[in-house]
């Protein structure tokens, strides 16, 4: 454990719980993107953020001797980048000729909330795991944003590694 055991809590409820929406928006995406590239990042999305919350999950099991608390709606609120009910329901409702635009909007929004929280967690004094997993997170997510912003093959490469040796994360 971290040096902090509520912090090591806080984070992995609200990271969840992030993931748990960013899943919902990029399964809307796998649906409904009328470009394949998106509809591809979209699957790439689901998986990476599902995974994560597997992983994130059995280490709340296998440290905590309780289930984990669901986030309240004001710990939502205050999470960076988690979306309202009324922006989910615009993706839901998007025209299809205009959902590829609403949803880059949401989901960039929605993963700069997570480089957010991640970059915090990376900077804490949190378990090594944590501090290791949301390293990855925070540059994943930038990745993705590069590429939902049109950034592509060599120069999307140079971006990420650009991020990573400068430890940029917004």
């Amino acid at each position: 454990m971290g040096k902090d055991r509520e912090d090591d809590q806080t984070y992995i409820r609200h990271m969840t719980t992030h993931h748990a929406q960013g899943i919902e928006l990029a399964k809307l995406g796998q649906q409904r993107a009328r470009d394949p590239h998106l509809r591809a990042l979209a699957s790439l999305m689901v998986a990476s953020q599902v995974g994560e919350n597997r992983i994130l999950g059995g280490w709340w099991r296998s440290w905590f001797a309780f289930p984990m608390p669901d986030c309240n709606a004001q710990e939502r609120a205050g999470m960076p980048g988690y979306l309202t009910p009324d922006q989910m329901q615009q993706a839901r409702s998007a025209p299809l000729d205009q959902f590829d635009r609403v949803f880059i909007q949401l989901m960039t929004f929605h993963h700069a909330g997570a480089v957010k929280m991640a970059d915090q967690e990376w900077h804490s004094r949190g378990d090594r795991r944590l501090r290791v997993m949301a390293h990855a997170i925070r540059h994943e997510q930038q990745g993705e944003i590069s590429l939902m912003r049109g950034v592509r093959g060599v120069e999307a490469v140079l971006t990420a590694v650009r991020n990573m040796l400068a430890d940029r994360a917004n």
